[in-house]
């Protein structure tokens, strides 16, 4: 990552002093090795080294906290010089989305109910980044397939359902993303319009990821389906019993190294059940797990296990009578 970023910010000082027909070459070239297209996007091998983990592989938050807009900012630059890249868009549109989860919505959740201007006026802007982010992801799903948005804004599961039709394995990753966005968006304000029509738009698109790539991101979309079901109505498309299977499915594609799989269960099975022992029982495997068990994603490990010792520490938030 910090080479191609190195390589990429030595591009752009450089189109200063190009023509117009180099810019482009320029643009391209930085484009594709930056963010690859779906479609010719190379599989790493197992034991690959990857440059991403010099991020996902590091356990200290606020360290990552303090690049993370600049990496953004420099994708997002990429892609207003190169508007219909879709790789491009994809990638700006998934950091967007981290950002907002990670470093918006996240220390907002720590806040006490007596700060609930700043805790609500967080809330607003996570909002926006989830939309900033789906957006732009959607924006790639349209070029590849017209009128792509417009049938997941749609209220007609046959309709939403004939365009899912169209996509590729190699879609997962956009798909992934952008249902996690809308219902990201759609938790943080159930009201807004714009992302109540998309709902049923992006649980579809959730559950299409589940059939192109069961495993994808190692049970990542069934986390947030069991979220999902959990919490919301049948006419939704809630329901406890999908969301268990849900929650049984990603329980197993994770291999026991996710910590945020037992923070959800906590969160979105024990509160509203009031199962103390159950709560607890999550937490504590929640916080058992050893971030060196998967040393490429102590990041999500480090943030998961901060939020658990906190649930840990203010249970009676939660767990009334405790």
């Amino acid at each position: 990552m910090k080479n191609k970023i190195i390589f990429t910010l030595i591009i752009i000082i450089s189109l200063i002093f190009s023509s117009c027909s180099i810019k482009k070459m320029a643009y391209n070239s930085a484009a594709n090795a930056m963010a690859p297209l779906p479609e010719k996007k190379v599989k790493p091998a197992p034991d690959a080294p990857d440059p991403i983990t010099a991020l996902t592989g590091e356990d200290d938050v606020e360290l990552v906290g303090e690049v993370f807009p600049i990496i953004l900012k420099l994708y997002e630059g990429m892609h207003i010089a190169n508007p219909a890249h879709r790789g491009l868009a994809i990638m700006t549109g998934e950091l967007y989305i981290m950002y907002a989860n990670v470093y918006v919505e996240g220390p907002a959740n720590y806040l006490s109910d007596d700060e609930y201007d700043k805790k609500d006026k967080a809330f607003l802007r996570a909002k926006k980044f989830y939309k900033r982010g789906y957006n732009k992801i959607l924006s790639a799903l349209d070029t590849a397939y017209p009128g792509f948005t417009e049938a997941i804004n749609s209220d007609n599961p046959e309709k939403i359902e004939a365009m899912l039709k169209k996509c590729k394995s190699y879609d997962t990753e956009a798909l992934h993303w952008a249902g996690a966005g809308i219902l990201a968006a759609f938790s943080l304000d159930p009201l807004d319009i714009q992302s109540l029509q998309s709902v049923q738009g992006a649980v579809l698109m959730l559950e299409k990821v589940c059939r192109l790539d069961p495993g994808y991101s190692g049970g990542a979309t069934w986390e947030i389906l069991a979220k999902f079901y959990a919490s919301a109505p049948d006419s939704l498309g809630g329901g406890i019993e999908k969301a268990e299977k849900a929650y049984k499915k990603a329980i197993e594609l994770s291999q026991g190294k996710s910590p945020s799989i037992y923070v959800t269960y906590a969160l979105s099975f024990c509160v509203p059940k009031q199962d103390s022992k159950g709560f607890d029982e999550a937490i504590e495997k929640a916080l058992a797990i050893n971030p060196e068990s998967d040393p490429n994603n102590k990041l999500v490990i480090s943030i998961s296990q901060r939020y658990a010792g906190w649930l840990k520490q203010n249970k009676d938030m939660f767990i009334l009578g405790e």
